[in-house]
């Protein structure tokens, strides 16, 4: 696909005209929310009137906060921070952490996970941010976890598996006045998050969905199959059956297809912990193993789905449940990402391997 054309923006860059930013063809927007701690008097300036803008506008936007924890209790509090922030804001952008502070570098890449699943099981996408030498050399272990975007300011990047490039700090967007970071982004997040990529909302569940979606769906099929003990298994109709071998055969790959709307679906491995979600329409690809189906080849020790619900329907939600190696039964119900009613926003417990799942649309 082509790159998008995204800026990023603070305080530093003034009160900013976004009609003219607009006009001039920005396709995103990546809003600094604040610093640090949290604490009202280190949030962002101009984060709500940006973010007000954006959304009025209809400009895709995310949000990051500049990182200056040295202790997990300091990460904790740093989502804490940005989600007060984005609360009633509906992000076509990951919420990206900005790791660059000097003093910062030792237990990054814990503070990092830490932070980011804070953030994931409120429902938004996470992401790193740095420059590439601090990814070489203090954060590569973290591989692709998380979404990446990248400062270099170079002619080329230098390294591959990144979504956003930060390739200059000296652009220039009608609208803004002085210098502007810009960024040429790889992915289409407003797609992939909203289901639009003008970023508008179109039905998925996070985003609030539409107040005049009345009309029924009508039924929607789930078909899904998995990978365990070296092949792939038959494919799986809603709760028919269940997918995999069977008891304590681990599942190390998933696939998903529906016959309405999409599903979006991630897997929590031994190798990697949370990979990047992927989503699903009506196939999937059991050939590409990196973005054709969910997993690394190492056992899954948990799933996340997660239906979108197409523009103008009355919602509809992925339900799933899974058995572990070692243990008799399925773990309770999960729908969606949510975390009411006991449910934990996932399939599993992050240390057995699944051997068993069923999914449903409901």
């Amino acid at each position: 696909m082509a790159t998008k054309k995204v800026i990023d923006v603070s305080y530093h860059n003034g009160t900013i005209d976004w009609e003219k930013v607009k006009a001039a063809g920005v396709e995103g927007a990546i809003l600094r929310c604040g610093y640090g701690d949290n604490i009202t008097s280190q949030d962002d300036k101009q984060w709500k009137r940006n973010a007000d803008e954006c959304t009025r506008l209809g400009i895709p936007f995310g949000t990051y906060l500049y990182s200056y924890a040295k202790s997990d209790a300091q990460a904790k509090s740093e989502a804490e921070h940005v989600l007060r922030l984005v609360k009633g804001y509906k992000l076509s952008y990951p919420v990206y952490y900005d790791l660059e502070e000097h003093g910062t570098e030792s237990g990054a890449v814990e503070r990092a996970k830490i932070f980011c699943e804070a953030i994931e099981a409120a429902g938004y996408w996470a992401g790193i941010y740095c420059n590439k030498s601090w990814w070489d050399n203090y954060l590569n272990s973290l591989g692709n976890t998380y979404t990446k975007w990248i400062a270099r300011y170079n002619d080329t990047l230098g390294m591959d598996g990144v979504d956003m490039w930060q390739y200059t700090s000296d652009g220039s967007v009608s609208g803004i006045s002085g210098r502007v970071d810009m960024n040429h982004c790889y992915r289409d997040f407003p797609k992939e998050i909203t289901g639009s990529s003008s970023g508008a909302n179109t039905g998925s569940n996070t985003s609030g969905g539409s107040s005049n979606a009345k009309k029924d769906l009508g039924n929607v099929d789930l078909y899904y199959s998995a990978y365990a003990g070296g092949k792939w298994w038959p494919e799986v109709k809603n709760v028919t059956d269940w997918a995999g071998k069977g008891n304590d055969v681990p599942i190390t790959y998933l696939g998903f297809r529906v016959t309405k709307g999409s599903l979006k679906a991630r897997a929590y491995t031994r190798k990697s912990g949370w990979l990047p979600y992927i989503t699903f329409k009506n196939s999937y690809n059991k050939k590409d193993l990196a973005n054709g189906v969910i997993g690394d080849g190492s056992e899954i020790l948990a799933v996340e789905l997660y239906y979108n619900t197409p523009s103008g329907y009355n919602y509809k939600y992925a339900k799933y449940k899974v058995s572990v190696k070692g243990k008799s039964g399925y773990y309770p119900e999960q729908r969606d990402n949510e975390t009411g009613s006991g449910m934990d926003g996932y399939a599993g417990d992050k240390k057995n391997a699944v051997d068993k799942l069923q999914a449903w649309i409901a």
